[in-house]
């Protein structure tokens, strides 16, 4: 439960909601050219810090082991 409540604090977790909200927006607006800009600016965001992420869980699990 403590991680869960801890994601929505996260970098990336703030991101996601920033890129839903604001391509929401703009479909809102009948924008949707622009929301389809939005979401390929935000997408490698989200992408690169879910990768560094899983990363680092992954170097500390190792790390761990060997403990």
């Amino acid at each position: 439960m403590k991680e869960k409540l801890l994601l929505l604090c996260t970098c990336t977790c703030i991101e996601i909601m920033t890129a839903v909200g604001v391509t929401g927006y703009l479909l809102f607006l009948n924008k949707p050219m622009l929301a389809v800009i939005s979401a390929a600016v935000f997408l490698p965001l989200i992408l690169f810090h879910f990768v560094m992420d899983k990363s680092a869980k992954k170097s500390i699990s190792k790390k761990c082991s060997r403990c």
